[in-house]
């Protein structure tokens, strides 16, 4: 209970069915030095709202991820 009070209910992230060919692109791009993804020289940072899409799950409390 303190883990998921902290943290929120990570637990269900297991269950989200992920895209192939969306992670393959997403590591493609991804900076580690910058932490965000870069498209020829345009750094990009993805809004919790996009990753709610991109992953099909409903933040619902956005303080906790």
């Amino acid at each position: 209970m303190h883990f998921r009070d902290n943290f929120g209910d990570v637990a269900q992230l297991l269950f989200v069915e992920s895209d192939d060919a969306l992670l393959k692109a997403m590591v493609h791009f991804w900076d580690p030095i910058y932490r965000c993804f870069t498209f020829n020289e345009v750094d990009m940072v993805p809004t919790i709202e996009q990753y709610s899409a991109l992953l099909h799950y409903d933040f619902r409390d956005l303080l906790k991820i």
